[in-house]
């Protein structure tokens, strides 16, 4: 695990697109802003080998210098992510197929089979001669395994893919009627008889075999781990013992984040919120920080790259307002992150990504809005290294994997079912308040919580539901919402109504489900009031339940809508639909209460904070104002030192438009 004992800041560095004379320029930028870390070389095999088998080190000998020279510290790529042309050219069978059996044609980033073994050598054989030559190197801090896995290409068509996968099912269920079994074949007359029958799961006349598309979702991601842990290898093999990691795109759903972590010593993310969102961006960012600190499991985990400004490839294009590179920044840091970084230190004058912002604009530096931006960000995270070892505990938990996400987005469904979109209205009513939320898997241990959500849980085996069980059982409080606990782990569904084997801890059975047409909406009653509701309509049965809403409309009205059981010292809640979100927001605040778990502060909407605490019980809380306007907070008798002007803070507090506040505690 990486021992971080300071916040690095910086960005991804290519300066193999600038003369040398640049460099030393950016050496002088780089002191000047602050910058204590760079991802160098990410992009860069096409000149580190311009042959096959032919390698160039001078420059990166020199560039690693000179960034040691002038204190900054690097994450050295392996310079995997995007092979060059000539290895295109020789190894044509490594051309990734698209689901239409059309293959991809070179000259862009990322192309390669995930499955290629000409491309799992060489970028093995790359990362260990990288590794060979630099492991000693007092400039490098950690390792940059690869970048994006799986942005672009998470599947592939290919003859190869197509034999590997076949090998894969053999290995995984050793015989055919097993595989028949699992997969449900009977059905539809599907029924395999030699493992060479299968084929990937690509364009068919009528829906898909689901169980066989959730394996494919399986193979793929092991896929791409396989070629993550090869360079790992290739990595350990040449002696190199600093700690290491890969980066993943912000919603990306492809690859098992949870799983990918086990083999990182610190997860880290790129996020590209768009600005355009308004005061939805922060609740975006806030959901995706969340995810990856939960990866990790507790390991410290890093912001690697975000924008100053504009990325280049959205249909339009926003500007970051003034002061919101900070206020982006800081809700890393109040999300758990140990760094600060960017794509890219210096913007690119040509290539696809020559309209995207960096550190230093091609307007310039000197005078320019972004830089003075960056310098400031810089200045301040000086200030604030006591949070590099500080984690971001939370009481509440979310259960997620995705396994379930690939599960729920199969076709088929009795709707278009879309993962993120179910999450976020449950996370969003706790970060609107400031009640710190995990993702927990729902295999890990689940003690540490005093209450689990459960949004959609659609597949669940037996050992997860005893978990569930003994969770309420010995005092939890659990949510669950529609259209979970439907299928077992292989898209077979549970016998004897659902929710599956935790009816008995709900206190309910769902006997039909109504998802709701496009636009249609429902009204439940609470007390007296009605409230909106949304998406889908459980109709289910009370057995020990006390109903708490009851449908107000169509042939279900009065049918229980929101029930509570208790059982054993704890409770269960079941959500038959998705409330409107304002009252949720409202509901999941009483829940809290119920079990002791407080807001963080009670403060304006847009008020986003944070709360970092240390193994010696120091605290930090951060406060940061997603809005252009002035906003109150109230500490709720907390009272600190601001650690970026050395003044005293007690309960209740302005902040400016697009504010930040870093307050470190009294004990």
């Amino acid at each position: 695990m990486l021992n971080i004992n300071k916040i690095y800041y910086g960005g991804d560095y290519n300066p193999e697109q600038w003369s040398e004379e640049i460099w030393q320029e950016d050496m002088r930028l780089m002191r000047e802003a602050g910058v204590n870390l760079v991802s160098l070389g990410i992009f860069s095999w096409a000149k580190l080998e311009p042959k096959p088998g032919q390698y160039q080190f001078d420059w990166l000998d020199r560039i690693l210098d000179l960034l040691h020279t002038n204190g900054i510290q690097v994450a050295l790529a392996t310079a995997t992510a995007s092979p060059p042309p000539w290895f295109s050219r020789l190894y044509p069978e490594s051309w990734p197929v698209a689901v239409d059996g059309l293959s991809y044609k070179p000259g862009s980033r990322q192309f390669y089979c995930p499955n290629s073994a000409a491309y799992r050598e060489a970028s093995s054989e790359l990362a260990g001669k990288i590794a060979q030559r630099y492991s000693q190197h007092p400039a490098v801090l950690m390792w940059h395994v690869n970048n994006e896995y799986g942005c672009h290409v998470n599947e592939c068509y290919c003859p190869v893919c197509t034999k590997n996968f076949q090998d894969w099912l053999c290995e995984r269920y050793k015989r055919v009627d097993v595989l028949n079994e699992v997969w449900g074949t009977a059905f539809w007359s599907l029924g395999i008889s030699d493992w060479a029958d299968i084929q990937l799961p690509n364009r068919t006349t009528s829906y898909r075999n689901p169980a066989q598309v959730l394996d494919y979702r399986r193979f793929m991601n092991q896929s791409l781990l396989n070629l993550f842990k090869a360079e790992i290898k290739a990595i350990r093999d040449a002696g190199a013992s600093q700690p290491l990691f890969t980066n993943s795109v912000f919603g990306l759903k492809a690859l098992d984040g949870f799983e990918w972590a086990k083999y990182q010593d610190v997860t880290a993310i790129d996020m590209y919120i768009d600005p355009a969102h308004g005061d939805q961006a922060w609740k975006n960012g806030a959901f995706w920080h969340d995810l990856t600190r939960s990866w990790g499991r507790g390991k410290p985990y890093l912001l690697v790259e975000q924008t100053t400004s504009q990325v280049n490839w959205r249909a339009v294009n926003s500007l970051k307002a003034p002061g919101t590179i900070r206020t982006f920044s800081y809700q890393a840091l109040a999300r758990g992150a140990s760094s600060v970084m960017f794509f890219q230190w210096r913007q690119s004058r040509s290539g696809a990504e020559k309209y995207h912002a960096g550190m230093i604009p091609l307007y310039g530096a000197e005078d320019s809005r972004i830089f003075s931006e960056v310098k400031q960000m810089g200045a301040e995270l000086k200030r604030l290294n006591r949070l590099a070892s500080q984690s971001l505990p939370a009481k509440v938990g979310i259960l997620f994997s995705y396994e379930n996400v690939w599960a729920l987005e199969i076709d088929s469904k009795p709707a278009q079912l879309e993962a993120w979109s179910a999450l976020r209205p449950w996370h969003q009513a706790l970060i609107e308040q400031n009640i710190p939320v995990d993702f927990v898997h729902p295999d890990d241990d689940v003690n540490s919580y005093k209450i689990l959500i459960a949004p959609l849980f659609y597949q669940i085996s037996k050992e997860q539901a005893e978990k569930l069980r003994v969770f309420v059982q010995t005092g939890g409080t659990f949510v669950m919402t529609y259209f979970s606990g439907i299928t077992d782990m292989n898209e077979r569904i549970w016998l004897g109504g659902y929710p599956g084997f935790l009816q008995d801890v709900l206190g309910i059975k769902v006997e039909e489900w109504q998802p709701f047409q496009p636009g249609k909406t429902n009204q439940m009653l609470v007390a007296d009031n009605s409230i909106s509701c949304f998406h889908w309509a459980d109709l289910l049965h009370t057995t020990t339940a006390e109903t708490i809403a009851t449908y107000v409309e169509d042939f279900y009205a009065g049918r229980p809508a929101l029930t509570r059981n208790r059982y054993g010292a704890g409770t269960a809640y079941y959500a038959g639909t998705l409330p409107d979100q304002a009252w949720l927001r409202n509901w999941i605040k009483i829940i809290c209460a119920e079990q002791g778990v407080e807001p963080l502060v009670e403060a304006d909407p847009d008020v986003e904070a944070g709360l970092r605490t240390g193994a010696n019980g120091a605290s930090t809380l951060i406060l940061v104002n997603h809005a252009n306007r002035t906003a109150q907070v109230d500490l709720m008798g907390k009272r600190g030192r601001s650690l970026l002007d050395d003044r005293p803070v007690t309960n209740n507090l302005t902040l400016d438009p697009y504010g930040v506040m870093v307050l470190e505690l009294e004990q």
